[in-house]
């Protein structure tokens, strides 16, 4: 078990809507990988993770987690590959013929780390889109859907630039629905007032009547409810 949050609502709907925003920034010029948008996500999963307490529902903070986790192999693996790549093209450039089996070797390497890499980056908005799927019937604001939509097309689509317009576009929705986000509303009080007495297949006891507050059973003589209180007529 996780410790319960110790923000209010508004706080973290206010904490999802800016990390949104930094994420929809830092995903144009620097990519999902960028400073701001990593600053961004990390604002976003603390605001999901305090909305778990106010939804009561753990499988938004469960889901968040899963694709913040996913994205970090997705980013790991990703660098580890561009590493390789680049690698072999300097053992090429130095060695020259000599280096044609070690640069080989760099390029597969390289190319299989940037697969994992985009395998787990659609693993993690997968993930993300589930948590705002689920935050979306919560709260009821659609726009969680379209911006969650969006940002799994997205992620799939970043092997071409509209990938990344796609994901900014994503996250500027998010905001908006972060910001537009209303709390839920509370069951009613089950002590409502009774207009009449509760129903009966028995006969009526004439020694005894009912609270017209809770329909609690008194003796005929009774002022008060014994059950709740309230003055009897």
């Amino acid at each position: 078990m996780y410790p319960e949050s110790t923000r209010s609502f508004e706080s973290n709907k206010m904490l999802g809507g800016v990390g949104a925003i930094l994420t929809a920034v830092g995903s144009l010029p620097f990519g999902p990988i960028g400073v701001v948008a990593i600053v961004g996500i990390i604002l976003v999963l603390i605001s999901l993770r305090g909305l778990t307490d106010d939804f009561k529902d753990p499988a938004i903070w469960k889901n968040a987690l899963n694709g913040v986790i996913f994205a970090i192999i997705a980013i790991v693996a990703g660098i580890a590959g561009l590493a390789f790549l680049f690698g072999s093209i300097i053992s090429l450039a130095s060695l020259g013929v000599f280096g044609l089996g070690l640069g080989a070797l760099g390029v597969l390497v390289g190319i299989l780390g940037l697969i994992i890499a985009f395998v787990f980056y659609i693993l993690a908005t997968t993930n993300l889109r589930r948590a705002f799927d689920i935050l979306g019937q919560k709260s009821g604001e659609g726009m969680f859907h379209t911006g969650g939509l969006l940002l799994f097309i997205g992620a799939i689509l970043t092997i071409i630039i509209v990938g990344f317009v796609l994901l900014a576009v994503a996250w500027i929705l998010l905001a908006i629905a972060f910001f537009s986000m209303r709390p839920s509303v509370t069951a009613a009080p089950t002590s409502a007032a009774y207009s009449q007495p509760p129903p009966t297949s028995a006969a009526p006891n004439a020694q005894i009547k009912y609270c017209p507050n809770c329909g609690a059973e008194n003796k005929l003589d009774a002022t008060f409810c014994t059950n709740c209180g309230r003055k009897l007529t």
